[in-house]
């Protein structure tokens, strides 16, 4: 699989629509990684994940090249919905039907993660020619991971014991290529309720206007909780470019809501929040903390509040920088980029599944800013496909 064919499988592979949304297209996609992985000479197995919405299936292609441990790549198929026309340089074009311009693949999937598959695959056809290494490669390509990683929960759960291949050492291949991530945030999302009594807005009096009470609770938080989160420091340093040299607490309000009339004060007012916490605090000790200053904000503005949390709460993780995996990801990076930067994403992906149960994990991949992962023109660049599969390879030479 040389650098043109794995390009050409990257453009096979994002003219599938496979948006999690819907499930779209998951068949095909899994039977396609399938059919190029035993094209390469992989052994191939998928687990199939089954519940109330359908079929999620995960592939799983490995190589035994006599090494004493398994190295797990790990990415996903699925992608975010996109609406077209996209346009680029003046030209038009559907967010499925990719374009290759300039040393880059425009369309979605091509960074966040279709890029991953390819070269994840192209890495492990060079360990298996090579004949031997230090580690076995081990492609594992789920679904789901843009609605809350269904498929590598299934995986780690299930599919490695089918196929009897033992998770020695991760790479989340769904990261940025600016450093080795060693951790990732751990995230909390739900919304704040304050409930009030409605009434015409000619008669405030006479109600009790949710929305001021919600603005104050807000306010309150920002300039209390938001800050006491944001002093506690990771021993995770956190990416170039951070206000502060470690992975740090963060607090956002991203959602309001309430009312649909002018001349009416509704009776409820809602503040959706993304909370990011650090891999070294306990999720269950974050909460408390968040809901201990929104019942004081709560009894200092008389209001009733209700605090809802969303079903799927990301709790981090994080791998220790001075464990020896760590120091071999790094000394691979070097090589193809350099420098021997480590950090923690600020945002979530999947590391927290294998971490958990103390597989060491890092990320690395080719989802740069430039990428515009989730947007218009979304693209990779294919020299950083090339190096992110080339330090793949020294890791398991």
């Amino acid at each position: 699989m040389n650098d043109e064919e794995m390009f050409r499988f990257l453009m096979d592979l994002v003219r599938l629509d496979t948006n999690a949304t819907e499930r779209k297209n998951y068949w095909e996609a899994a039977r396609m990684i399938e059919e190029k992985a035993k094209e390469l000479g992989l052994n191939t197995h998928i687990h199939v994940h089954r519940d109330d919405k359908g079929e999620v299936p995960n592939v799983i292609a490995w190589a035994d090249v006599g090494a004493d441990k398994n190295l797990i790549l790990l990415s996903h198929y699925d992608v975010v919905p996109a609406k077209g026309p996209w346009k680029l340089n003046s030209r038009e074009f559907d967010p499925f039907d990719p374009q290759r311009v300039r040393g880059r693949i425009y369309g979605r999937g091509a960074a966040d993660d279709k890029s991953a598959i390819v070269l994840s695959l192209s890495a492990a056809k060079r360990i298996l020619d090579k004949g031997s290494g230090r580690y076995n490669p081990v492609v594992v390509v789920v679904g789901d991971e843009e609605v809350g990683g269904t498929g590598v929960f299934a995986v780690a759960e299930k599919g490695f014991e089918e196929v009897g291949v033992k998770p020695d050492r991760v790479v989340v291949i769904d990261a940025a290529p600016d450093f080795v991530g060693i951790g990732a945030s751990g995230v909390i999302h739900g919304e704040i309720v304050v409930k009030g009594r409605g009434g015409h807005a000619g008669r405030p009096f006479a109600a009790l206007n949710p929305v001021h009470q919600a603005i104050a609770i807000a306010n309150d938080l920002l300039t209390g909780f938001s800050q006491e989160h944001a002093s506690r420091l990771s021993v995770v340093p956190a990416p170039r470019g951070s206000p502060v040299p470690k992975l740090w607490g963060r607090f956002s309000l991203t959602i309001m809501r309430a009312g649909d009339k002018h001349n009416v004060v509704p009776p409820e007012a809602t503040l959706g929040f993304d909370i990011r916490f650090i891999p070294d605090e306990k999720k269950d000790d974050v909460i408390g903390r968040f809901l201990a200053a929104v019942s004081s904000a709560a009894i200092k503005f008389g209001a009733e509040v209700e605090v809802r949390f969303e079903e799927t709460l990301n709790p981090g993780w994080m791998t220790h920088p001075d464990h020896e995996f760590v120091r071999e990801v790094l000394d691979s990076y070097e090589k193809f980029f350099g420098r021997r930067d480590v950090a923690g994403s600020l945002g979530g992906n999947d590391g927290f599944v294998f971490a958990g149960k103390g597989i060491p994990t890092v990320s690395v991949g080719t989802i740069e800013v430039e990428s515009r992962a989730h947007g218009d023109l979304e693209n990779v660049r294919e020299d950083i496909v090339i190096r992110i599969r080339d330090l793949l390879v020294d890791l398991m030479s």
